[in-house]
């Protein structure tokens, strides 16, 4: 594949998206020189983000579910930026990107562009949502939480009367779909376990308040993960599950429902996400999804008008027929489109046809707390410690890096005779 100048594959966003399609292009293409790839990321490390409940609740340390950019193969990486996307002209191929360790603005050419940049929280624009409301989009939201709670209860020890000490420790969690209830079942272990030995006289006083407006949780499943996940939920005092209940406002000491409010000191917006916004300059057209704001692309992961741009991840608005509705958007399908993206360039590159994304189900895991899971894998459903052991080892092969696979497997383990880690991050 000799050509006199490489081919520029410029990849925009360091999630799973953009990991799997570089990681992709880096199996197909390992050391050929005619192919130059280069990774712009807003950080210089991949987060693990379907582990960040578990982060924010003290079952695992941020080390544990990240993996420096820098340290990937180099072979065919040309070069890391970290830096934040500004615009993208499509016409000129050409990448804006802010550079703060240079000062200043550089653009990057490029003959192949795929865009991972993920999501972003959706607030439905919810009065006082994004002002007052904790999130858990990455590693700041999660050290964020895990602060929060842990000052609450110190802070409760010094408040006088039982209705202060319950505002203090009420924990609101808006949106019951996997992050909601993940966080959920993680932060009843964390009172109900390693909080009730340090703070005895205060677990009495906590509760989790799980707001869902749904009829229903994780409600892109089947009314079996619903039923299930509440039943596990509710087999404590903590959890308070609340379904067809819609935020009207957050406030700074709670939130406003349809004829309630719920006193709180601590709010985390779960209740969804939007595509990250992306300044495209294009002649012709491109077209997005209203509601979330994805880029609608073509069965090889393509934008219709322009071919050699391929958006994956959050960012895609993907159509399936079967189902007739987009594809959800959730990181294994963010892995396989980065993945069928890479194949696709590499494909076009050597003068061959694409290859049409399609979508093979390998099931469903949510984790519920130490020993508590659900999940659906080889068409059977499980639940308790068979599923809550699958989850752990599905999630553990996910993990890249073989540093954060042993620090995970070690902390998993150590939880199991010791309690959490209960530091501040």
């Amino acid at each position: 594949m000799a050509t006199s100048v490489p081919i520029r594959v410029l990849i925009l966003g360091g999630g799973f998206g953009g990991l799997a399609a570089y990681l992709g292009i880096h199996r197909r293409l390992h050391g050929d020189s005619a192919v130059t790839v280069t990774l712009v990321a807003d950080r210089d490390v991949f987060e693990f983000t379907p582990m960040l409940h578990e982060v924010a609740t003290g079952g695992l340390l941020p080390s544990s579910i990240q993996l420096p950019l820098r340290g990937i193969p180099q072979c065919c990486l040309e070069r890391f930026v970290e830096g934040t996307i500004r615009s993208v002209d499509l016409d000129q191929r050409v990448a804006t990107v802010d550079v703060p360790a240079a000062g200043n603005q550089i653009e990057l050419p490029y003959d192949f562009l795929v865009s991972a940049l993920g999501s972003t929280t959706n607030f439905f624009g919810t009065p006082g949502a994004e002002a007052y409301a904790l999130t858990l989009k990455d590693l700041s939201n999660a050290r964020a939480i895990k602060t929060r709670i842990l000052s609450q209860f110190e802070r409760a020890v010094h408040l006088t009367t039982d209705e202060e000490r319950e505002r203090a420790l009420r924990f609101v969690i808006v949106g019951g779909g996997p992050t909601g209830v993940e966080l959920a079942g993680e932060l009843s272990d964390l009172i109900r376990h390693e909080l009730s030995r340090v703070y005895p006289g205060l677990v009495s006083h906590a509760r989790v308040v799980l707001l869902q407006s749904a009829d229903r949780l994780v409600p892109q499943m089947d009314a079996w993960f619903d039923h299930q996940s509440r039943s596990i939920l509710g087999r404590t005092a903590v959890v308070d599950v609340r379904l067809r209940t819609r935020v009207r406002e957050v406030r700074p000491d709670g939130v406003q429902l349809d004829g309630e409010f719920i006193h709180a000191a601590t709010v985390v917006w779960t209740a969804g996400v939007a595509a990250r916004p992306l300044e495209l300059r294009a002649n012709k057209p491109v077209e997005r999804d209203e509601r979330m704001g994805r880029l609608k692309v073509d069965e090889y992961l393509r934008l219709p008008s322009y071919p050699n741009v391929f958006i994956v991840g959050d960012q895609a608005w993907v159509y399936d027929r079967e189902e007739r509705q987009p594809y959800p958007m959730r990181a294994q399908f963010a892995i396989r489109e980065g993945a069928i993206a890479a194949e696709n360039i590499v494909r076009t590159i050597a003068g061959e046809l694409p290859r049409a994304f399609e979508w093979r189900n390998r099931g469903f895991l949510l984790s519920l707390g130490q020993g508590g899971a659900l999940g659906i894998a080889f068409g059977v459903r499980w639940s308790g410690p068979f599923a809550w052991w699958l989850y752990r080892t599905a999630y553990l092969t996910q993990i890249i890096g073989i540093r954060a696979k042993l620090r995970t497997a070690l902390e998993w383990t150590l939880n199991l005779f010791s309690p959490r880690d209960l530091a501040k991050l």
